[in-house]
């Protein structure tokens, strides 16, 4: 029975892995997937078609788990149109308090509307006919 083909611990242990092409190692090799390559040296001749060692391949690498779908929503601007029209709603009613509260104490003191005049003249007396 034949070797299926695949990767397997090296049999020269320069690497982690070497690839079987199902007849004999090929110069493919890897890391653990950190560095893969071709391996210069070549193999000894009794080494090239002597087939992987029961239990020797290489771990299937493992499918990550789906991330969860992350929904990205890009602001159209309104939200510096509302903080703009807050700060003038609010600039406005700090003049308006200003305005206000300086108009209440612009009593110069000419004009008293709690006492009665001091003088008042009696009419001119008219003559009867």
């Amino acid at each position: 029975m034949a070797t299926p083909l695949g990767w397997y611990s090296d049999p020269t242990s320069r690497y982690l892995y070497r690839y079987w092409d199902g007849a004999a190692w090929t110069s493919q090799v890897s890391n653990g997937g950190s560095h893969s390559g071709t391996d210069p040296n070549l193999l000894p001749a009794d080494m090239i078609t002597t087939p992987p060692a029961p239990g020797t391949a290489a771990p299937s690498p493992t499918t990550p788990a789906p991330q969860p779908a992350v929904q990205v929503t890009q602001s159209s601007g309104s939200s510096v149109g509302i903080i703009v029209s807050v700060l003038v709603a609010i600039a406005a009613v700090a003049i308006l308090l200003v305005v206000l509260l300086s108009n209440s104490g612009d009593d110069n003191g000419t004009t008293d509307t709690t006492s009665p005049p001091a003088t008042t003249e009696a009419p001119a007396p008219t003559e009867a006919p």
